[in-house]
């Protein structure tokens, strides 16, 4: 036996705590006193059994848990089968189209990270009837002739509201079609919220777009200057927060909160806001999502500097959350934060055959970052119609080959990258934004550790043995 080539040795600052990850079996081991790592350096390539360092069900363990591995292992080839494997089955995969269509790139707020201003866009910028009536056409084809199961919606901007009519009239050809053809339709929104009216909230729940997502980015001394709308600043934060409360009971609501190092020190002052108003965590269809700005600029968060502060923010949550429903004190539980079996791969950039972005003129993209640059459109909806876009995927499909070329094979983290945003990379040169366990797996994996020796109760699952 020898020692896995993807073994992660992890210790807290004074190296009272020890953790050994590997990445190829994704599996977590407590190491007490670091007595598996000396154990392993001590033999490296040939870790025989010791009864002096582990017992005999310990070693047994370590082979199944992929921390050593059979002589004649190559592990690295393992890593890249299952990679190129998991990539042809996404190249192939038929059966899901995702469609975001950005009926405007028009908004009513001037936030201080966003890619797009009302001042830089003129007032008669959205979509066409032709562009409706071109993307109402493509959904037929695609179940007709793609055999399409389900559709997957998203109602993006700029703000969409402020094409509010439009996005109705569409979804309603698109249930209609759905229906007809018995396919599943899943829709959602991602709105500033300012116009979300409870009238609004319940037209979007009549036809079928029940998830919405909205941007908090702080208390609302913080949040109506980073989220600035120039026609009401002062009540920007309190519309928000009022139209989710009045909000049609039957939509799911995500909030998100975007940190970065200019207000990461009030988003407490947020959480307990939102617990005054009674909207979370009092309403069961709202939950929270923290994000870091990822702008290019000094004031974003490094990745470790993210993964503390989203530690802590955490566990004040779950405390506060069993606070106000004692009755549910016991079962409110935390998630282990884990990497991905095989790697996560939620950019669909390069990989997944039938998902698009479409701008309100008919220009065509597969990331949300470039909309709205005529220079890196990939074409028009009228390729969709041609061909389904086929020519245009097969320009920019990730395979072995570009992965071979990134120099990914030889990474440790390999086996969970998942093979992340593409679009800097291929289009601008420039580093490649790898997994984001690349520089947090210490760090996030010790901390909930840690917490978990303090107070085992409150995690819902443990990736290592109990």
């Amino acid at each position: 036996m020898k020692e896995s080539r993807y073994n992660f040795y992890l210790s807290d600052d004074e190296e009272k705590t020890r953790l050994i990850y590997n990445a190829f079996k994704n599996t977590l081991v407590e190491d007490e006193e670091g007595k598996i790592h000396n154990y392993i350096e001590q033999y490296k390539s040939d870790v025989k059994f010791n009864s002096e360092f582990v017992k005999e069900e310990e070693y047994n363990d370590l082979i199944s848990l992929g921390i050593i591995v059979p002589d004649e292992m190559d592990e690295r080839q393992c890593a890249i089968d299952a990679n190129t494997k998991k990539l042809q089955s996404m190249h192939q995969s038929n059966k899901v189209l995702s469609l975001t269509i950005i009926p405007t790139l028009l908004c009513n707020f001037k936030c201080r990270y966003c890619f797009e201003s009302m001042n830089t866009r003129k007032n008669n910028e959205h979509i066409s009837d032709e562009v409706q009536n071109d993307i109402i056409e493509f959904i037929v084809k695609s179940i007709t002739d793609n055999h399409i199961k389900v559709i997957n919606i998203v109602w993006y901007g700029g703000e969409p509201l402020l094409q509010r009519n439009i996005i109705l009239s569409m979804q309603s050809k698109i249930n209609e079609i759905c229906t007809h053809y018995q396919i599943k339709n899943h829709s959602k929104i991602i709105t500033n919220g300012f116009l979300l009216s409870h009238e609004t909230s319940d037209l979007l729940n009549k036809y079928g777009i029940r998830k919405i997502q909205v941007t908090i980015d702080g208390p609302e001394h913080i949040h109506n200057k980073r989220r600035y709308y120039p026609q009401d600043p002062n009540n920007n934060f309190k519309t928000i927060c009022d139209n989710i409360y009045r909000a049609n009971e039957n939509i799911k609501f995500l909030v998100r909160i975007n940190i970065d190092k200019l207000n990461m020190e009030y988003i407490i002052e947020l959480i307990d806001d939102l617990i005054s108003r009674k909207i979370w965590p009092h309403k069961n269809n709202v939950s929270l999502l923290t994000a870091p700005v990822e702008s290019s600029e000094n004031t974003d968060l490094s990745g470790v500097e993210f993964s503390k502060f989203e530690s802590r923010i955490r566990y004040y949550m779950r405390e506060k959350y069993a606070e106000i429903n004692y009755q549910l004190a016991d079962k409110v539980k935390l998630n282990f934060l884990y990497p991905c079996p095989g790697g996560d791969a939620r950019c669909g950039f390069g990989v997944s055959k039938n998902a698009w972005v479409i701008n309100y003129d008919g220009d065509l993209f597969r990331c949300w970052e470039p909309v709205g640059q005529k220079e890196h459109s990939l074409g028009t909806i009228q390729n969709l119609l041609d061909d389904f876009g086929a020519s245009i995927f097969e320009r920019i499909k990730v395979d072995s080959h570009l992965v071979k070329q990134w120099g990914c094979y030889e990474c440790k983290f390999f086996p969970i990258c998942g093979n992340k945003c593409h679009w800097d990379f291929i289009n601008n040169n420039e580093e490649r934004r790898c997994t984001e366990w690349k520089n947090t797996l210490k760090h996030r994996l010790m901390d909930q550790y840690k917490l978990y020796q303090q107070k085992p109760n409150i995690f819902a699952n443990v990736p290592f043995k109990v």
